[in-house]
């Protein structure tokens, strides 16, 4: 168990946790009981709070819900008095070596922080309104999605980009909300979420040791599970435009789709080509902006449709945080992932890599195999915890692997949605409403799963009136 030692900060051996969301947060706390006392975890997180990703889209919509997914971020809220632990928040890692990291601003009068082991779980950036901005604080990030609360009201008539699992939910939750407002959810897929078996992105790759190292590919979901989310779009009036694209006009104040990066590829993938629509005269074409539009637009697809919209969603366009692994080593990238081993240790293509072993990545940011999801962050932070623990006394590392269960659930506001479950070899289970309500819950495990992670002896609490 863990004991404070008091010495100075040079006699510790750092444990660097890179990202404090989910996966990061709980490798942490997975640790911390363990960790003879010459260890210490440094947990560093670019922003000054922690925010609850599974209710972030209703709180874009339902008011109530925007001071019910934020938590500030220090040591005494993540860790117990006296504990040699501490949470470096709001601090940006600039660079990886070796076996240190460069921080933006000093931590115990350096900017410079050695480690024994890394463990980068950045997680993945999304469109605004889904997560918050980089430099937000937590005031401003509760006033900016109270300003998505009033503009969705405001919109008579709603376009969601991409029917993946945002945009789905998105849609549902808009559409629960507000059952007047025509909603309509525009989808690059044959069904919603990923039916179609994906193909794969590259052959696989060797490096210098001819080790070979496999593309990641997300797994698809199972047909049924795209019926059921199709049934309840209809019961919520959204209409669902499916094996269509919305054409990017040429002219847009967003990234043109030329210019994106290869991380930003399923962006580019649910938006069509970059040429100009030809619209009758008096229709005004949409500008290539998010959000609510200052008149009706029209929003031209691929083929030939138009669609009216004064507000427009992005639900697509996940975007993996690996850039400092990128700014050191691009061989360590499997497209916009950082590639992983089957220990969850960083591995290259590159002969004169930084890494050796010393490194882990989990979450969304990693290539490991499996939807990128809470409960995939969860079991990678477990497994890296444990094979950290393996390493300190000397054991054979544990090899990553899903397990015999798992799957996602997907909410439409508050009393629809579904998902499914696979249970190994006895096959995929695939549900809908009350069982989704019911395994969720009202809070989606808010309480237990968001503020029960904050271990430290200052207390948080998130209320709820229902």
């Amino acid at each position: 168990m863990t004991t404070a030692l008091t010495s100075t900060p040079e006699a510790y051996q750092n444990i660097v946790i890179i990202g404090a969301s989910i996966a990061g947060h709980e490798t942490a706390n997975h640790l911390v009981p363990n960790l003879p006392g010459t260890y210490r975890i440094l947990l560093i997180d670019a922003r000054g709070f922690a925010w609850w990703p599974i209710t972030i889209l209703r709180a874009v919509v339902v008011p109530g819900w925007e001071d019910k997914v934020s938590i500030p971020l220090t040591t005494e809220r993540v860790f117990k008095k006296g504990s040699p632990h501490q949470v470096i928040a709001p601090n940006k890692v600039l660079q990886l070596k070796a076996d240190s990291v460069i921080l933006e601003k000093p931590f115990e009068g350096s900017t410079e922080i050695p480690f024994f082991r890394c463990v980068i779980a950045t997680g993945a950036s999304q469109e605004l309104p889904t997560m918050p901005a980089w430099d937000d604080s937590e005031d401003q990030f509760v006033e900016s999605l109270r300003r998505s609360q009033r503009d969705i009201e405001r919109a008579t008539k709603v376009v969601v980009i991409g029917g993946g699992a945002v945009g789905v939910e998105i849609a549902g939750e808009i559409a629960s909300h507000h059952p007047n407002k025509k909603m309509t959810l525009i989808h690059k897929d044959y069904g919603l979420l990923q039916p179609t078996v994906p193909l794969a992105k590259s052959e696989p790759l060797k490096t210098i040791s001819e080790k070979v190292i496999h593309s990641y590919s997300s797994p698809p979901t199972d047909p049924r599970l795209s019926l059921e989310l199709q049934r309840i779009c209809d019961e919520l009036g959204i209409e669902v435009i499916l094996s269509d694209r919305v054409i990017m006009p040429s002219s847009s104040p967003t990234t043109p789709i030329s210019e994106l990066s290869e991380s930003q590829s399923e962006l580019a993938s649910e938006l069509g080509s970059t040429s100009a629509s030809a619209l009758q005269k008096g229709k005004v074409a949409w500008d290539g902006s998010f959000g609510l539009q200052p008149q009706i637009v029209h929003l031209t697809l691929e083929s030939g449709k138009t669609v009216e919209a004064d507000y427009v969603y992005p639900g697509c366009g996940m975007r993996p945080n690996s850039q400092i692994v990128k700014n050191v080593d691009p061989g360590a990238l499997d497209g916009g992932l950082i590639r992983v081993d089957k220990h969850l240790k960083v591995q290259s293509t590159s002969p004169d890599s930084i890494f050796a072993s010393q490194v882990y990545a989990i979450g969304d940011v990693c290539s490991c195999p499996g939807l990128k999801i809470a409960h995939g962050a969860l079991w990678g932070a477990q497994k890296t915890a444990t094979n950290i623990m393996n390493e300190i006394k000397g054991k054979v590392l544990s090899e990553y692997s899903l397990g015999w269960l798992s799957g996602l659930s997907l909410p439409m506001g508050m009393n629809e949605g579904a998902g499914m479950i696979t249970f190994g070899w006895l096959g995929t289970w695939v549900f809908g409403s009350k069982w989704t309500v019911r395994m969720r819950g009202k809070t989606s495990g808010t309480e237990r799963h968001f503020v029960g992670r904050f271990k430290g002896e200052q207390e948080f609490e998130i209320k709820f009136d229902f």
